[in-house]
């Protein structure tokens, strides 16, 4: 891990606890964030929320480029890592009200997934029991963070799988949406027909 990202951790992130799991997402612990992230990575838990516009259009956020994981890049509406103990939709609600203002409605659970993903640029390893919701906000609400959050976008399907081809997005948004893709119709976004649109 370079001194670069080493400083970045250091400003506000390094005495984070996470909650270590096994494969069946028991846990095993508490360990720090930042060592949690050193590969190969500890399995920690960790979660995703998708959130839809009241007109069915996905609020896409680009990371701020403060960020010391994946600056600048476009991803879901937040992803974040639950207290050791807390109720992992309770740390949904408060992550997404603490970066984008967002109040969450009709939040629901979709499912699980694991991965393994290794940042070449900050050296770090993302091992991640992820727990992926989707929910609903009226984006004109929203009052993101900006040490958190460059831009919000707000995309239709079609839209979606265009940006997919023209830039790249976060290492783990591909294995968060392949849980979710065929759910979001509920909150008014149809991807049927539509391919990963991986650039």
């Amino acid at each position: 891990m370079s001194e670069e990202f080493q400083h970045r951790f250091a400003q506000g992130e390094a005495d984070i606890q996470v909650e270590v799991v096994d494969k069946e997402g028991n846990p095993l612990g508490t360990m720090g964030k930042l060592e949690a992230h050193i590969p190969p990575g500890i399995l920690h838990r960790a979660f995703s929320l998708f959130l839809f516009h009241t007109d069915g259009r996905m609020i896409l956020q680009r990371r701020a480029g403060a960020k010391y994981h994946s600056p600048l890049l476009l991803t879901n509406a937040t992803c974040s890592h639950p207290a050791p103990g807390e109720p992992v939709a309770d740390a949904v609600r408060r992550r997404a009200l603490e970066e984008l203002g967002a109040e969450v409605s009709d939040l629901s659970e979709l499912g699980i997934v694991i991965y393994q993903v290794d940042d070449d640029r900050s050296g770090l390893s993302e091992h991640e029991f992820n727990h992926v919701f989707a929910g609903r906000v009226d984006a004109n609400s929203l009052a993101p963070d900006p040490d958190e959050v460059a831009e919000i976008v707000l995309v239709t399907p079609e839209e979606l799988a265009q940006r997919r081809q023209q830039e790249p997005f976060t290492q783990w948004f591909d294995h968060v949406w392949h849980i979710g893709s065929d759910k979001f119709a509920a909150y008014g976004f149809v991807t049927r027909g539509l391919g990963s649109g991986n650039k």
